[in-house]
């Protein structure tokens, strides 16, 4: 496995695509490092900069499942609902 680095900001969301979508131009895996990703994304990952702005992240199947950040937040706090709507921000 290569190695990863340990997130700055906390995971507020992890949501589930449905269906899952392949990579293409223009939507690609945001946090995977070159040449270690799943062709296929399958969540939104929502978190929170330390500025209090939220970014959506699109990510593969390989990232969820072996990083650390994203395992220990699904085993804590599970998946989210898919919905269209902003996570919740947590308070500073």
């Amino acid at each position: 496995m290569h190695s990863v680095t340990k997130m700055r900001s906390p995971i507020l969301e992890i949501r589930p695509l449905f269906p899952a979508v392949e990579q293409a131009e223009g939507r690609i895996c945001s946090m995977a490092t070159t040449g270690h990703c799943d062709a296929v994304l399958v969540a939104e990952v929502f978190v929170q900069f330390a500025d209090g702005t939220v970014p959506r992240w699109l990510v593969c199947g390989d990232w969820l499942t072996r990083h650390p950040d994203a395992v220990e937040h699904i085993k804590t706090h599970g998946f989210t609902e898919p919905r269209n709507d902003s996570p919740a921000v947590r308070a500073r």
